[in-house]
Formats: structure tokens, sequence, C-alpha cells
């Protein structure tokens, strides 16, 4: 009963003290008024809780009961009105707070209803049973629903604070705290009572609010939640102070009734004792300003407390991170505490005014850098000035103190103030708060400059990069447009050197195999030379035929049934010619065993084979090119073995991209195209295979590829004239099952 009622006690003060602290420390803010709202529905909440199990059995307890669950609900209501408000980032439409406030109104009358709360009954040991009436069930489904807005609005916040480190960590604090305090309070106030049918467990809902007081306490203490930190400090030290006058007074009073008078007081008349003592010392301060405002009106218009000044800059100080507010409140603060008329405060850097923020009339006159450049001294007061230039100048601007802002480093401005409302001269206590003042805020503006600094920083590093982004898109685009545009002129041109370059090929053909043809040996070799050259002609234009097939998703597998090492054996007859008028020897290596015949596109992978071979006859000055075919570990492979000048190994790399030369390769052969190899393994990739490279410079290099060895079945289409010739071939492979394109 004692532990009950001492709990209810607890979290009823701390409850009511803490929001009224945030009440009255800004009552205008919709945060301020929520959180008050929350306090005085979670104090109701308790206090029911604690009612609903101790009332008179005279129809009492039915009535707590239904507050206790009206009172939950306002506490749900509230908090969600928190979450909204919290932060100061959004604001509700008179339509929006009209429509809540009918939320809010009509769930308490439900929650108050018999169709929440029925009959409650007492139980032989003492406990309370409570009847759920027949729409209960919405009452948890409002619960949650609200709980779940909190958690949106808050988790909304907490992903788009920014920079604002101090918001997030407090948002976080607040999150953790209603969600542990809603959880709990559910599961102890709703959940298990409804399902075992015992409210006992609900008298702990009392110290729930340890989850939602200590989350907030911390957030205040820590990240300056709500700037009532030093609010709290005093009424904490206040408390303490009051707990331990009440403690020495009671034993003060034992002590004397006892050795002075052998009398033993009652103790509850010691508890009169102490009470009376109590409010003698609670009403004490109250009652010494009231008298000392009275006679201040009278005999010191212009008396304050330095100490509340300094602690109410200090908060403005270490609660601003802006410079421009910065500037205002402290400047507000310090013109209303020592009654001056006007002030103004003047940021410099590099030479120059950097920021300039004044209180009071606009100033006549704005002063310029060069008119601060003369003030040398920390202070300067016009009533201790003899006459002269710096009176002259005070004067002339309506200034009674300049006060020079500097920290160790460098200046940062300077702070005017004009003349006191009264007519006063400065006093020495006027000096050495502005003394005091003149270092913290000259740290606190550096502090507030570098903020910014950083927060322009990165705003402008932000438009930068969406910019340069813009930009790159816009080249991307530009360059694709480009690379189009050169695709299709390549494939024009292509196709239109094919026609002459297939005649001149021809002509030059026929002509070397007429035997009658009346030409001298050098004619014949001039010929050959022009034949070659042409034939170089008709590959290269085929290989950016090809290149722009690529692009434009053009470059299609024709696949049919191939008999690879047939084929290598062709191309190597084909070009042993250029290999003997080198005067190297082309060795030709079959595999061991036949090898199964291949799904593959014949003409482009016979192209791949040549174009490795010629490669290597052409960069090879002398010994041997080997063309092997063999069978490992399941793949059909071709290469092609030279002792010719290689590849260095900073360019190997490289070597497949498209239109890349090795440097030697360049010098042995200016003409090339550097499209041979990236076509090559365009081709043996599309097939499901793998290109073969190692090389070494100055000894040789292998170039091959690998397909794997796959069984096929050839379906022979129709053609519209009813020809088989020129048949179309579709392959079904067993590791993809999928069929290759015609």
């Amino acid at each position: 009963m004692i532990f009950d009622l001492a709990i209810l006690i607890l979290a009823s003060v701390s409850n009511l003290a803490l929001g009224s602290l945030v009440f009255m420390r800004n009552p205008q803010r919709a945060e301020s008024r929520a959180f008050f709202g929350i306090s005085l529905s979670i104090t109701a909440w308790t206090i029911f809780n604690y009612l609903t199990d101790r009332a008179p059995t005279l129809g009492l307890d039915q009535f707590f009961a239904r507050l206790d669950f009206g009172a939950g609900f306002l506490v749900l209501a509230t908090i969600t009105l928190f979450a909204f408000y919290f932060g100061g980032k959004q604001s509700a439409s008179k339509r929006r707070q009209l429509v809540s406030a009918v939320i809010i109104i009509a769930g308490t009358i439900f929650s108050l209803s018999d169709f929440v709360v029925g009959p409650v009954s007492k139980r032989p040991d003492g406990g309370t049973n409570v009847a759920l009436g027949s729409l209960y069930t919405l009452y948890p489904i409002f619960i949650l629903v609200m709980f779940g807005l909190s958690c949106y609005y808050l988790w909304k916040l907490y992903r788009n604070t920014g920079i604002d480190l101090r918001l997030r960590a407090q948002t976080r604090l607040i999150m953790l705290g209603i969600a542990g305090f809603i959880i709990l309070a559910v599961l102890t106030n709703i959940v298990i009572p409804a399902i075992v049918g015992n409210w006992d467990i609900s008298r702990i809902g009392p110290l729930l609010t340890v989850f939602l007081v200590g989350s907030v306490s911390y957030a205040i203490v820590k990240h300056r939640l709500f700037s009532i930190r030093l609010a709290v400090a005093r009424s904490v030290a206040y408390l303490l102070l009051l707990t331990t006058f009440i403690g020495l007074y009671g034993i003060t009073i034992l002590a004397a009734s006892n050795i002075l008078f052998q009398n033993n007081i009652p103790l509850a008349q010691t508890g009169v004792f102490v009470a009376l003592a109590l409010f003698l010392a609670i009403t004490f301060q109250p009652l010494r300003r009231l008298f000392e405002k009275v006679t201040d009106s009278i005999f010191f218009r212009d008396r304050y407390d330095s100490q509340i000044v300094l602690d109410d800059l200090s908060e403005i100080l270490t609660s601003e991170l802006l410079l421009e507010p910065l500037l205002k409140k402290s400047l507000r603060t310090l013109c209303w505490s020592l009654r001056i008329a006007t002030g103004q405060i003047i940021i410099v850097e590099n030479n120059s005014i950097y920021s300039r923020t004044f209180i009071g009339d606009e100033p006549r006159y704005k002063l310029t850098y060069k008119d601060l450049e003369h003030i040398n001294a920390s202070t300067l007061v016009a009533d201790e000035l003899e006459p002269g230039a710096t009176k002259s100048f005070l004067e002339e601007h309506g200034l009674g103190v300049i006060i020079r802002l500097s920290t160790e480093k460098e200046l940062v401005g300077y702070l005017f103030l004009g003349y006191k409302m009264s007519g006063e001269m400065y006093s020495g206590q006027d000096l050495t708060l502005l003394d005091i003042v003149r270092k913290e805020l000259a740290v606190a503006i550096e502090n507030a400059k570098s903020y910014e600094e950083i927060a322009h920083f990165n705003a402008t590093l932000q438009e930068r990069i969406r910019n340069a982004t813009h930009r790159l898109r816009t080249a991307n685009r530009n360059l694709q447009v480009l690379d189009k545009t050169k695709d299709d002129f390549i494939s024009m041109a292509s196709h239109q050197l094919g026609t002459p370059l297939t005649a001149i090929t021809g002509y030059l053909s026929m002509a070397l195999d007429d035997d009658q043809a009346n030409m001298t040996v050098k004619q014949r070799e001039y010929v050959n030379y022009a034949l070659e050259a042409a034939e170089r002609m008709v590959s290269m234009s085929s290989d950016l035929l090809n290149v722009s097939r690529l692009s434009s998703g053009r470059f299609m597998i024709q696949r049919q049934p191939v008999d690879l090492s047939e084929l290598a054996q062709q191309e190597v007859q084909q070009l042993r010619p250029s290999a003997e008028r080198k005067k190297l020897e082309l060795i030709f290596k079959q595999p061991d065993k036949p090898l199964p015949m291949l799904s593959i596109d014949e003409s482009k992978t016979r192209q791949v084979i040549m174009n490795f071979i010629d490669n290597a006859i052409y960069y090879t000055p002398k010994g041997s090119v080997t063309v092997e075919v063999r069978e490992s570990e399941g793949a059909a492979e071709v290469l092609v073995i030279d002792s010719g000048i290689g590849v260095p190994e900073n360019e190997k790399r490289h070597l497949f991209s498209k239109f890349y030369r090795a440097e030697n390769a360049k010098a042995e052969r200016p003409d090339g195209t550097g499209l041979g190899l990236y076509l090559a393994k365009r081709v043996i990739e599309d097939q499901g295979g793998s290109i073969i490279f190692k090389s070494e410079e100055g000894k040789g290099s292998i170039f091959g590829f690998a397909l794997p060895l796959k069984t096929t079945s050839v379906i022979v289409l129709p053609q519209p004239n009813g020809a088989a010739a020129e048949a179309k071939a579709r392959a079904k492979t067993a590791e993809s099952g999928a069929a290759a394109q015609s």
C-alpha cells in the first residue's frame, strides 16, 4: 500500500514538474503544449489506475476504471500530437486541427463508455476484475493506430534532420522512450489482463513512465532538449536543498526536545513543524524577490542580477548554431537586461565587414571597416574618455560603449551599445558583465561561422555535384548520338567499299590465274602485292561492319554443325603461302582423336582462326607458327603458337579492347585497326567459349580459344521455295537449353 502510494506520488510529481518546466519555458510552441498534455494525461492515468483498485465498492471502482481507460486514450493522443509537432518542422492547418480535436473527443467519450469498460468486481483476495465491453477490441486498435502514427512522424523527422545532429539525437531518444513506454503499457494494461482475466499487473503502470521521463530527461541533459537544461539543473538543486533542509530540521527538533526540554515530541507534531518550516523556506525567496522588486522600482530602476543574465546568455550561446539567430538573441538579452535603447554587432573577416546585426533603431550611419581600424582597446566607454577624436566618434554615432570581440588568435568583430534608457552612466557591474560576455561571445561567433561555412560548403558541394552530374548526362547523351552517327557512317562506308573491293580482288585473282596472261615476273609480283592489299582492305571493311553490327545489336551467331579440326586445317592451308613468303614454318597439329561436331558459327569462327594465324605470321620475323587443335577438360581448343615479338606486360590487359594496339605492334604494322582481337573475343564469348592468351615480349605468344563440347541436335528449317540449301540451323545446348538464333 505505502509502496504503491510512493510510486504514485513520485511518478505524478516527476511528470508534472517536467511538463510544467517545458510549458513555462516556451508556451507558444505547439510541441511544448503537447508535451504538457502528455504529462497531465499520464498523471491522470496513474492516479485513476491507483484509485480503481482502492475505491470503495459504491460504484466508484467502475467510475475510476472508465476514467483510467479514458486517460490512457488521452496519453496516446497527446503523444501522437507531440510526435507530429516535435522539432518544429511542420504545422497543422485549421482543418487538420479541427479533425484532430473531433477524433480525440470522440475517442475519449468512447473510452469512457460501457462499450469499453463493463462492471468491476472485487475478488476475495482484494484484487479487481474489470469486465470488458462489447466493443473493447476497438480500443486497442485505436491505441495501435496512434502508436503507429507517432512512430511514423518521429521516424520521418529522424530521416530528414540532415546535418542537425543534435535534433537527430533528440529524436532518437524520444522514439526509444515513447516506444518503450507504450509497448509495455499496452502489454500490462490491455493485452495481458484481457487474456488472463486478472488486472493486478496493471498496478505497475506508474513505473512504466520511467521509460518516457528517463529518455526525455536524458535528452534534456545530454542534448539540450527544449532548452531547459538550466531550469532542470536548478530544480534538481532546489529539491536537494529542500530535502536536506527537511532532514536537518526534523533531526534538530527531535534532538533539541530530548536534550534541552527532556520532552519527546510526537511524530505527528514533528511532521507539522517540519511542514511549517518547509512552507517558510519555500515562500522566503518569492517574498524576498517581491519586496526587492518593489524597492528596486523606487530606488534602483536599472538593477539586474548579473548571474541570471550570464546564465541566459550561456544558454543562447550553447544552443544556437546559426550566426544570425545567435547575434539577435544575445544582443536582445543584453540590451533588455542593461536597459539599453540600441545595440549593434559587426563581424569582420579578411579586412572587410562579414555581417552586421542591430537591435532598436536602425543606425543613421553605417560603419565601414575603415571606421573600425582605429579601435584597438578592448573596451571604450564614452563617459570615461577625454575629449578628442575617439570621444567625438562615439558621440557622433550615439554609442555609449564599444567592445572589441576577439579570441586568442584573431579579431572577430565589435559590439556597439547605445546609451542607457535611464540616462545613467555604465556602472562597474555593467562593465564587468560586458567583459565576461566579450570573451564568450567571440568564441560562440567563431563556432557559428565555422558551422555555417561547413553547411554552406556541403550545400555548394551538393550543387556542384548536381551540376557536374547534369553536364555528364548531357555529354553522355551527345556521345551516344555521336557514337550512333559514327556507327552509321562505318556501316555505310563498309557497305559502299564492299562492292568495288570485291571487284578489285576478283579481277586481280583472275589475272593471276590466267596462264595466258603476258605478264613478266615483276608484273605478277606487283599484282600479288595489290591483291594482298585489297584483301586487307576487305578484311578491314568486314571488321568495321561487324563492330557496327555489335553496337546496334545486329551481330548474330548463326550456328551449324562444324568440324573444328577441319576448319582450322583449311585456314592453315589458305595462309601457308603467306608463311612461305616470310620463310616461316607453318605447322598444323591435329587432335589425338576426332572431335565431335560443334554447333558454332562457321564463318565467324573461321575469321577468328584466320585472324590469329595471320597475326602470328605477320608479327613473327623468323622461326615458326604452330596451329594446334586438341581436346582439354571437356572443351575443344585451338591454339596458335608463334615465336614472334610478343606483347609487353603493361599492355596485356588492354589488348582485347576496341581499337587498341600494342606499341611494338604499331611499329611493326602501322596500318592495323585494332579490331581483330576485339571481334575475336566477342565471337568466342557469344558462343559460350573463352579466349586463351599467353605472351612474353620478344619470345612469342599463344593466341587461341576454347569452346565447350556440346551434343547438339540440328533442325533444318524448310525454305519458302522448298530447297534445303542455305538452311538455317538452330541448335539446342544441353548446358543452357537456349535455342540459337539463325
